[in-house]
C-alpha cells in the first residue's frame, strides 16, 4: 500500500512503530529530543525510499535496522563533540558552575562509546582515535604509523562494523525485553 504513496498506510506505521523505535532509541542515547529527531529521519527516509520497500520484508525489522544505522550515524558524529563535552563538563564541575547529574549524563553517552573502543585490538582503537577524535585523514594516519592506507581503512571498518554489531547486540536485548 505504501509504495503507491498511500499516506494513510504510512500513518497506520508510523503509529504503529513510533513508540517501539523512539524508546529504542532514547534508550541508547538518553535524550528524547534527539531520539525524536532521529526517529523523524528514519520516517522520512522510509517515505523518500516507499518504492525500494519490500512490501515482503518485516518493517518491523526495517524499520529497527533502519534506527539503529541512524544511531550509529548520530554516534559517529558527535564522538568529537561529546569528547570535548566531557572536557568541559569537567572543569565546570571543578569550578562549581554545573550540576554533578550534567556532567554525568554526558559521561554515560561517552562512556558506551569508550567500552566499545577498550574492547578492540590496541591498534584498531588506536587508528579510531586517530580518525574520529583527532580528525585524522586515512592517509594521514598511514604515514604517521607507518602502514598501507588499505590497513587503516580495514581497521576503520572493522572498528565501525564493532560498533555496530554492538548496538545490534543492545537493540536485539531491547526488542526481546521490552
Amino acid at each position: 500500500m505504501m509504495r503507491g504513496g498511500d499516506k494513510a498506510a504510512f500513518g497506520v506505521l508510523f503509529d504503529r512503530y513510533y513508540d517501539l523505535l523512539h524508546t529504542f532509541a532514547r534508550h541508547i542515547i538518553k535524550d528524547a529530543s534527539v531520539a525524536e529527531d532521529i526517529i523523524q529521519n528514519v520516517f522520512v527516509k522510509m517515505w523518500m525510499r516507499k518504492e525500494q520497500v519490500n512490501p515482503e520484508l518485516s518493517v518491523r525489522n526495517y524499520l529497527l535496522v533502519a534506527t539503529r544505522n541512524e544511531l550509529f550515524d548520530y554516534m559517529r558524529l558527535r564522538y568529537n563533540m561529546l569528547r570535548s563535552d566531557i572536557n568541559d563538563a569537567m572543569l565546570d564541575v571543578a569550578d562549581g558552575d554545573t550540576d554533578v547529574y550534567d556532567y554525568v549524563d554526558v559521561r554515560e553517552r561517552v562512556g558506551f562509546i569508550d567500552s566499545v573502543m577498550r574492547s578492540m585490538p590496541d591498534k584498531r582503537r588506536e587508528i579510531f582515535a586517530m580518525r574520529y577524535d583527532r580528525n585524522m585523514t586515512n592517509a594521514e594516519i598511514a604515514r604517521v604509523l607507518n602502514l598501507s592506507i588499505r590497513t587503516v581503512e580495514k581497521h576503520v571498518d572493522l572498528a565501525i562494523k564493532q560498533i555496530r554489531k554492538t548496538i545490534s547486540v543492545v537493540m536485539l536485548f531491547f526488542v526481546l525485553f521490552s
